[in-house]
């Protein structure tokens, strides 16, 4: 049932309008970088310049994604603080509202020093989603939101948002997730990845939209923590596992086994799906591998598509979906597209050790930097590899 003025108990009647702005400014001051003090005392607020770049039309493709996370947190947050209806098209509808409300304001924003504009952004995107709520001729229901899969919710999260949830389900649901992107796969291939008998998937899709929701209706416990700082850190924002057996070393031909162990482990690195290139993209089929050791991946490495016209990938961890005492392991790996101009992957198709080490600095100061969400990282790693130009945030 829509939501009407005066049909409910509004949660904004218990909180003053300012509190509901603040609550939105905060939020995508965490989506945007620095907070205005530390942005003043460095550079220019991100929300400053990104306003800027969107009324001359010369948005790049990470701004865009910064900017739509700034307008789809605002919108979320205001229909959950006026008890509106959490439904996927009123979402997508309040931001086409809230866009078209920036620019019909941009000489007003112009207008607005740096450090209050992303107050007004918020200001302006907050009306047009209380003028939508308010307007009794729409009709949202519920019930679109319980049809959703994953994957159709998941396009109304910022891709901060998105990492966040991935990174918070366990192993197993996680690579089901991304599976939920993937087209062409039966339910048994489905199962075989995630190692469970195909009819417990729909149980198990079942929870992960249930986390996913959280972040969809801006629950309080979902957001990601706001970046402190607008620049990469001093040191690395990947976290390598220090024990196991090394990938890079598995994946080389010939290589010969442990000392403690009678045969070689083998591996098998495939896609998960053509459409997941940036995070956990990757899926890796260990045998032969004791219970007692897992995959190391010390350092970057950079895998190759065994067949032409696919993306190489830079990997830099792994979790394991399996249990260490199977026969057949599977790890979910962390990797990154680096060519622009190519196909992703699916579970069909392979990939073998291109290089042990990344000689490319640009790279690794991308992979390094902390504030980049995952398909951040990759458009950063095509303007590093010089297969597109420059999408914004890198550095």
């Amino acid at each position: 049932m829509p939501s009407k003025p005066g049909a409910a108990p509004f949660l904004a009647r218990r909180f003053p309008p300012y509190r509901v702005l603040g609550c939105a400014v905060a939020l995508a001051a965490g989506l945007l970088g620095a907070t205005p003090a530390e942005a003043q005392e460095r550079e220019r607020p991100a929300a400053a310049m990104l306003l800027e770049r969107l009324c001359g039309n010369s948005l790049r493709p990470n701004e865009e994604d910064r900017l739509f996370g700034l307008i789809s947190v605002t919108v979320r947050a205001t229909i959950k603080y006026e008890g509106g209806v959490f439904s996927p098209d009123l979402i997508d509808d309040a931001v086409q509202d809230g866009l078209g409300a920036l620019t019909q304001a941009c000489r007003q924003l112009a207008q607005t020093d740096d450090f209050h504009r992303l107050g007004k952004a918020v200001e302006l995107v907050r009306d047009a989603t209380l003028k939508r709520l308010r307007d009794a001729k729409t009709s949202y229901s519920i019930r679109q939101t319980e049809k959703a899969t994953a994957a159709d919710l998941s396009e109304e999260l910022s891709a901060p948002e998105i990492d966040a949830w991935l990174d918070g389900l366990p192993a197993r649901q996680r690579v089901l997730a991304l599976l939920l992107y993937a087209a062409g796969l039966t339910q048994q291939e489905m199962a075989d990845a995630v190692g469970l008998p195909v009819p417990a998937l729909a149980t198990a899709s079942h929870r992960v939209k249930g986390d996913l929701l959280k972040f969809f209706r801006a629950e309080a416990d979902s957001a990601p923590p706001p970046s402190t700082s607008p620049g990469p850190a001093p040191g690395p924002a990947i976290r390598y596992r220090e024990a196991g057996q090394g990938l890079a070393t598995l994946l080389q031909p010939g290589a010969a086994p442990p000392a403690t162990v009678r045969t070689s482990p083998t591996v098998r690195i495939t896609g998960i799906s053509g459409d997941v290139y940036a995070g956990w993209s990757l899926l890796a089929t260990v045998r032969g591998l004791p219970a007692e050791r897992s995959l190391e991946i010390g350092e970057p490495i950079l895998v190759e598509p065994d067949r032409p016209g696919h993306r190489r990938m830079i990997v830099v961890a792994a979790d394991e979906v399996s249990d260490p005492h199977d026969a057949s392991r599977r790890f979910l790996l962390k990797a990154f597209a680096i060519d622009a101009d190519k196909e992703g992957a699916g579970m069909h198709d392979g990939y073998h050790l291109g290089a042990a080490t990344i000689d490319n600095a640009a790279a690794r100061q991308t992979l390094r930097n902390p504030n980049l969400a995952a398909i951040e990282v990759a458009r950063c790693l095509w303007h590093d590899y010089g297969t597109a130009s420059d999408p914004g945030f890198c550095r």
